[in-house]
């Protein structure tokens, strides 16, 4: 993939671990409940995105209206107006949402390392929506942005906005991390991970010369 527009900055967050996260479900647009760990890493992300909220008052807070997502949303936004945006619901992974990662890799006769990538499972699965269709949905998501926005979405659709705004190939985006808990800046087609509030203090330190708050 190319990355040849400009994107305003973004803030995106994977929903906190859920049950189905715990139990190697492939879960796509059905859903389960946020583990206590899910709701701690929750909380972890709002603290990391408190100075950048209080920095930017007028920023928009979108996310994917799933219940893992919402939730981890809910707790994110203390308050704040968030958007639903059904184009950043988790890829559809038709008939295997809800089974075994592992009955599905012994069913396809996949190997190890299958197992273990979640991107290849949910690109290649029966009657999904597939990678085509995936990428142009987050394209014309991205391409309806006009102003600093908090995304909160899922593992592989996180990984596809980062793809196309850093400008990565397939390969690279199945090789990136579905981390949970964290912050994933995007901006000037660059990524860049803030895992503490210290870390998005010396973030804000360096960036609003040059990216002055929303309005």
């Amino acid at each position: 993939m190319t990355q040849s527009v400009t994107y305003p900055t973004l803030y995106l967050l994977r929903h906190g671990q859920t049950e189905w996260n715990v139990e190697g479900r492939l879960q796509g647009r059905l859903d389960s409940a946020l583990t206590e760990t899910g709701v701690a890493q929750a909380h972890a992300q709002r603290a990391i995105l408190a100075p950048i909220l209080a920095a930017h008052p007028g920023i928009a807070i979108h996310a994917s209206p799933l219940g893992r997502a919402w939730r981890t949303a809910s707790v994110v936004a203390e308050g704040r107006a968030v958007q639903a945006v059904d184009g950043l619901k988790e890829v559809f992974a038709g008939t295997w949402e809800g089974r075994l990662r592992a009955e599905v890799v012994a069913e396809r006769g996949f190997g190890s390392a299958e197992e273990k990538d979640m991107f290849s499972l949910f690109l290649s699965a029966p009657n999904g929506e597939g990678g085509a269709a995936l990428e142009a949905r987050c394209r014309a998501y991205l391409a309806s942005l006009t102003q600093p926005t908090v995304i909160i979405s899922h593992g592989v659709v996180s990984a596809f906005l980062r793809g196309i705004i850093c400008g990565l190939s397939l390969d690279e985006i199945a090789a990136l991390p579905h981390v949970q808990g964290v912050v994933t800046v995007l901006s000037g087609g660059q990524a860049r991970v803030l895992d503490t509030t210290e870390a998005a203090e010396a973030y804000l330190a360096q960036s609003l010369a040059t990216d002055p708050p929303a309005a």
